[in-house]
């Protein structure tokens, strides 16, 4: 009816453009729709193929269990826990800790996946010169060697006169 007016006068009023403009969004939005229960059942099929279910934003969370007992916190232990098989050779346990949380940053893998046997640290023996002439000397040979520091080790440093 709407199209038989349209080619009849060629012009149309403002509450017939309104109705043309609702029918529009009415098309877009069932559309949307259709392909949203696409998607859905779609991802249901694929995941009973692989074995695996994917959550869908859709889904209802889950009622929550009844609240059992908190019970009361245990003491904080003042150094990190050690995981079980760790040998730290020359690195303390909050600078290992660190190393370990930088790498799984680093590579995306969670830390509980991760396994560490060992972190060795390997500390300069500074001979006649202080720890801060001692880092000035390591970032000058980084500089001008072009190796950046984290790629660098030094064994000892000693002062001649």
């Amino acid at each position: 009816m709407l199209l038989q007016m349209l080619t009849e006068k060629g012009t149309l009023t403002f509450g017939q453009s309104l109705i043309l403009s609702g029918i529009g969004m009415l098309v877009v939005l069932m559309e949307l729709a259709i392909l949203a229960v696409m998607i859905i059942v779609l991802s249901k099929v694929l995941g009973s193929i692989t074995g695996k279910t994917a959550p869908t934003a859709a889904a209802p969370a889950p009622a929550p269990k009844a609240a059992a007992p908190v019970p009361a916190p245990a003491a904080v232990p003042a150094e990190p826990v050690r995981p079980a098989g760790l040998t730290l050779e020359n690195v303390d346990e909050p600078t290992a800790a660190a190393i370990m949380a930088i790498i799984s940053d680093r590579t995306g893998i969670p830390l509980n996946r991760l396994a560490f046997r060992s972190i060795k640290g390997a500390p300069a023996i500074l001979e006649g010169i202080d720890e801060e002439t001692a880092a000035v000397v390591m970032a000058i040979i980084s500089k001008e060697t072009g190796i950046p520091m984290n790629r660098l080790s030094f064994n000892s440093i000693k002062k001649v006169d």
